[in-house]
């Protein structure tokens, strides 16, 4: 293994006073430009009477950022380039720096921001544990009932770093303390930092990063958040999750060693990190001896295989981003990976770090999951080099997927910078993508798990299932991807049972689900208000902000006005006067759309309008600018795109057109991680883009709303629409004619229409809902409609199930674009459903998105 070599920067309570004594007259030009960008004298605040304002997160942070840069100056006037940098918090902007990621007077403007909005946080506190039992942390606190605390930093083995507000971190010491699992050291910090309560600071830092142009580091930089090197793109979004987000210190040193590092130099005040590092190193080395030599005669163990190296940052596997801890998205969650992960050196430590062993501490898999493995590319990768999700271009001119890296070319296009960098924050997210629900769990707790993993969100599809199959599946997606998982939740409008819409509403609310997708509604209702206000209220500058992020799905424009004005105040004031919603929230909700997102629908998958995405979208976003100024939101309305995005191609269409994110439903479904039949799958990947037609939607049967469906394999749509026709035509069951009668028993139910009945009305009987049943019984076209009913329910059973027997009645709900995506994996490894991981589908449309975008802007650039 070839010898590497890293430089370290250490962070917030490193600084001592005297620091760069010796550096500040070799540096002039450095000097002066500091104090003229942070408006005091770094020089004073170092060595003069104004050091005691080192304390100070405001002051501290920009004069230690310039000390560490001043230090790694005069290292690099006589030493080579190291193979691989990383800081500490903070000490992160001096690696980024030295990697030329942005030049010196941007760096200084960054480290300013971040110490005045950390230093503007109040309210919360900070503890180190430091003892052997700090890796136990994680069980002690759940074991005392402690759900507010996070862990911030992780420095080692023996070392954690705890967040949270006081009162709970008294108790979580006592909790150490009785179990003998160490000692508890309170920090002296004005804020809970690095935990779910920065929130706020990191969605204000993601917008002021959002104005600079960074580069992607020219020498691998380890990124605390993922404690794996930045790929291209990442810098702004990962700088923005670090103020809110624990940094991963052993597993990126860690991470070093295993690529080779044996020689690391600390570039600023002090050693602790040179002391971790030294101490990691020798407990590896003791673990290593201590390991048992095999049995005489045994074969020997087989070689482990040297690192590929880091190389360029896009060969990385993608880790995880960070979303809001516990689930919360106040006014915006920083981008986003799935926690807690490890922990870092506490900002103003009073104590010194101990430097012990940096062993990651073992994190349940809750806290820490593995990224989702990327799409397999259609060729076996050279040794060494692992396999790119990212598409390429291949030959004619089409974006194909799994053939190469997707970076950023000639006119500098890349997957994270389509659509809204606000988007993106606000959701956590590394794209402006999401995976849509998909109804009775199709988008199943699986792939929505997969999405998070992979720093993506997808909603769970809870149409047609019960409130106990709902809470359920917001438990197990908690259980999977920890307190700080991110994940979203489908609302489908009940339109015969307003009360189960309000009870999901309310299920939502109980369990602090902050991401719902509203579809199927056409006008605002009871539920969806309470959703959205829930929580609303004024922060300290008077801005209305509302915690719950409400994605509308529309696809008519007078719908689309509906859910971009405020929520309607007849509505408002019945749910103010049953004490549901408070007078603050009420009025906080005044000045807020009823959703902040509003997705275009063009013909899809499942309900549909049959729009048009050319009109649509123009449309929808023109309605956005109008009401926008009108009502001078202060975060605007983002507009998505869903329907037809099967293929590269579309995607970038939509961008085009103004699409502030992009939202996939169809191509999903054909996944390993959806939640249904393999004979379903097998299905879908074999269609084109002629092979959908239309049905009567089961849940609007009455009304002639219609779904998109599949033809191709299937005869549902055809006897759907031919019920419909039925009910249109006759007044009752017993109207109808004797041979249509023969035709739907023995042909398409497989059963007489009055077992059907019978069947039908004792569901509406255990559901609780008689009145359907008096109201059938009084009324034989109703009766008619409720048989009819349960064909949808049965062939959507069916075809879940994957029976080959009713293979003919499947209902399978999808849209053209999965016979794009089919023309689109033609030929790679993404032919098979079985390698079409969601976030694989992800990473090939998104990538080949930008290069689509890349190609074209080059051409008319000629």
């Amino acid at each position: 293994m070839t010898r590497q070599s890293a430089w370290l920067f250490p962070g917030q309570g490193a600084q001592r006073r005297g620091m760069g004594r010796e550096l500040f007259d070799r540096y002039p030009d450095a000097m002066a430009a500091a104090d003229r960008i942070l408006g005091f004298s770094v020089r004073e605040l170092c060595l003069g009477d104004a050091a005691e304002r080192l304390t100070d997160t405001r002051y501290l942070q920009p004069a230690l950022f310039v000390v560490n840069e001043l230090t790694r100056r005069a290292y690099a006037d006589r030493e080579p380039a190291p193979d691989y940098l990383a800081g500490h918090s903070l000490g992160e902007y001096n690696a980024l720096l030295a990697a030329d990621a942005f030049d010196f007077e941007t760096g200084l403007a960054l480290v300013a921001r971040r110490g005045e909005l950390m230093g503007r946080a109040t309210g919360g506190a900070m503890t180190a544990v430091v003892g052997p039992g700090a890796a136990r942390i994680v069980d002690l606190l759940a074991e005392a009932g402690i759900d507010d605390v996070d862990l911030a930093n992780l420095n080692s083995t023996e070392q954690v770093v705890l967040s949270g507000p006081a009162e709970s971190l008294r108790r979580a010491a006592g909790a150490v303390t009785a179990a003998g699992a160490g000692r508890c050291v309170p920090l002296r910090v004005s804020a809970a930092f690095h935990s779910r309560y920065m929130a706020d600071a990191a969605r204000e830092f993601a917008a002021f990063l959002a104005g600079f142009e960074l580069r992607d580091p020219r020498i691998p930089v380890i990124a605390n958040v993922t404690a794996r090197p930045y790929r291209p793109g990442e810098v702004g979004r990962l700088l923005a999750a670090q103020v809110h987000s624990a940094v991963r210190w052993s597993e990126s040193m860690a991470h070093l060693r295993s690529r080779g590092v044996d020689r690391v130099v600390e570039q600023g005040p002090g050693r602790v990190l040179t002391g971790l590092w030294d101490a990691a190193a020798k407990d590896a080395a003791n673990s290593s001896a201590a390991e048992p030599r095999p049995a005489p005669g045994s074969a020997p163990a087989p070689a482990a295989a040297a690192p590929a190296p880091d190389g360029p940052p896009i060969a990385e596997r993608p880790a995880p981003a960070v979303s809001a801890p516990g689930g919360l998205a106040p006014a915006a969650p920083a981008p986003a990976a799935s926690a807690p992960a490890p922990a870092r050196l506490a900002p103003a430590v009073s104590a010194p770090a101990v430097p012990t062993a940096a062993v990651p501490v073992p994190v349940p898999a809750s806290a820490a999951p593995t990224p989702a493995a990327p799409a397999v590319p259609a060729a076996a990768p050279a040794a060494g080099v692992e396999p790119s999700p990212y598409g390429a271009r291949a030959a004619g001119g089409t974006a194909r997927p799994g053939s190469g890296p997707a970076a950023a070319g000639p006119a500098g296009v890349a997957p994270e910078r389509l659509g809204s960098a606000a988007f993106r924050a606000d959701y956590g997210v590394r794209y402006a993508y999401l995976a849509g629900s998909m109804y009775k769990g199709i988008a199943s707790t699986d792939l929505v798990a997969r999405m998070a993993r992979a720093g993506l969100l997808g909603y769970f599809g809870t149409g047609g299932l019960r409130t106990e199959r709902i809470e359920a599946a917001i438990a197990t997606l908690r259980a999977e991807l920890g307190p700080d998982g991110g994940f979203g939740m489908n609302l489908l409008h009940a339109l015969h049972d307003p009360p189960l819409e309000e009870a999901t509403v309310r299920l939502f609310l109980r369990h602090r689900v902050r991401f719902v997708e509203a579809s199927g509604f056409t006008q605002p209702t009871r539920a969806l208000v309470l959703y959205r206000l829930s929580g609303a209220h004024r922060d300290g500058t008077g801005r209305a902000v509302a915690p719950n992020r409400l994605l509308a799905k529309v696809s008519r424009p007078e719908v689309a006005t509906a859910f971009m004005e405020p929520p309607p105040q007849t509505l408002v004031r019945g749910l103010l006067a049953e004490g549901l919603l408070t007078a603050a929230e009420a009025e906080a909700g005044r000045a807020l759309p009823l959703a902040g997102e509003v997705c275009a629908e063009a013909d899809s998958a499942g309900h549909t309008d049959a729009a048009v995405a050319y009109t649509l979208m123009p449309a929808t976003t023109g309605l956005r600018d109008r009401i926008v100024a009108e009502r001078g939101y202060p975060d605007g309305i983002r507009v998505g795109a869903a329907g037809g995005l099967g293929a590269p191609e579309s995607l970038a269409a939509a961008f085009v057109l103004g699409a502030d994110f992009v939202v996939t439903g169809s191509v999903n479904q054909c996944t390993p991680q959806a939640g249904t039949s393999d004979a379903v799958k097998d299905l879908l990947a074999q269609a084109d883009v002629q092979d959908t037609g239309y049905a009567p939607a089961g849940d609007m049967f009455e009304i002639g709303a219609r779904v998109q469906v599949l033809r191709r394999g299937t005869l549902f749509a055809a006897r759907a629409n031919k019920l419909y026709q039925a009910y249109r035509q006759y007044d009752g069951l017993e109207a109808i004619d004797a041979k249509l009668r023969r035709t739907i028993e023995d042909g398409w139910f497989h059963r007489e229409l009055e077992q059907v009945w019978k069947e039908t009305r004792e569901y509406y009987l255990r559901a609780g809902r008689p009145q359907e049943v008096e109201r059938a019984e009084q009324d034989p076209r109703h009766r008619m409609a409720l048989v009819f009913r349960w064909y949808f329910v049965h062939s959507t059973r069916m075809a879940m199930r994957g029976d080959p027997a009713e293979r003919v009645n499947y209902q399978i709900h999808t849209g053209p674009a999965i016979g794009a995506f089919n023309r689109f994996a033609a030929g790679t490894a993404l032919a098979d459903w079985r390698n079409r991981h969601v976030d694989a589908v992800a990473e090939a449309l998104m990538a080949g998105a930008a290069r689509v975008l890349q190609d074209r802007f080059s051409s008319l650039a000629r």
